[in-house]
C-alpha cells in the first residue's frame, strides 16, 4: 500500500516559489510520459484497476519504462492511498506496446506483471488506450522527506502538485503546509488524482 500526501498549487509562480524555499536545485528531474490502457470493454476500470506504462527520461541517462497496476485508490483531505505494483519493462517493448496495445497478450508471456494483469481480468476483445499525459517531476530532499513537485500537462491545461510519500502522512502534511504558509504560497488539497483528471478533463 502506497500512502502519500497530495497538495495542489495554483500556478507556475507559486510552484517556483516553493522550489526556491526547498533550495532551488532538485536532486533529480524526470520527464514522464504516462500512457494508460484498458480492455476494449473497459474491463479493468470496471474492477477499479488502473494499468499504466510510464516512460521516464533523465538528462544524460538512457530512458527507462515501468509497468504499473493500481487498485482501490482513495484520496481524502489530501492524503492518498493506493494498492500499487510496479515492474520495469524493456524500453523498446514498452514503446511498441504504446504504439500497438494489441501486443499486450503476447508481451505478457515474457513479463511477470503484464501476465498478472492479463490473467487477473481477461479482456477477450483486446486492449486499447485510455489516455495519456506528460509530467515533469522535480525531486527535492527536504529534512527527512523526498518532495516531488509535478507539472502535469493535459490537453485541457497544466496542473501543479506536490507529493510526499510517508508512513506518517499527517505529520508530513503538517510540515509541508507549514512551509507553504511560511512563504505565503496558496495551496489546497488535491481532490482527484492525475488519472481522474485525465479522464474527466479537470485540474482538481
Amino acid at each position: 500500500m502506497e500512502i502519500e500526501i497530495k497538495i495542489r498549487l495554483a500556478s507556475e509562480e507559486h510552484t517556483a516559489r516553493l522550489e526556491q524555499a526547498l533550495g532551488g536545485s532538485p536532486v533529480s528531474v524526470e520527464d514522464q510520459d504516462n500512457v494508460f490502457f484498458d480492455g476494449v470493454n473497459k474491463e479493468l476500470i470496471k474492477n477499479k484497476l488502473v494499468f499504466r506504462i510510464r516512460v521516464i527520461e533523465k538528462s544524460g541517462k538512457e530512458p527507462v519504462a515501468i509497468v504499473a497496476l493500481k487498485g482501490n485508490a482513495v484520496l481524502i483531505d489530501g492524503i492518498a492511498s493506493v494498492e500499487e505494483e510496479e515492474e520495469a519493462i524493456e524500453i523498446d517493448l514498452a514503446r511498441r506496446i504504446i504504439d500497438n496495445p494489441g501486443l499486450i497478450p503476447e508481451a505478457a508471456n515474457s513479463h511477470r506483471l503484464l501476465k498478472k494483469i492479463v490473467d487477473r481480468v481477461p479482456c477477450s476483445e483486446g486492449y486499447s488506450h485510455m489516455g495519456r499525459f506528460k509530467n515533469v517531476r522535480h525531486k527535492y530532499r527536504w529534512d527527512e522527506y523526498l518532495v516531488e513537485i509535478d507539472r502535469t500537462s493535459y490537453p485541457h491545461g497544466i496542473a501543479y502538485e506536490v507529493e510526499i510519500e510517508s508512513t506518517d502522512p499527517e505529520k508530513a502534511k503538517a510540515r509541508l503546509t507549514a512551509l507553504l504558509q511560511e512563504h505565503d504560497i496558496p495551496f489546497g488539497n488535491s481532490q482527484q488524482n492525475k488519472f481522474e483528471n485525465m479522464l474527466l478533463g479537470t485540474l482538481l
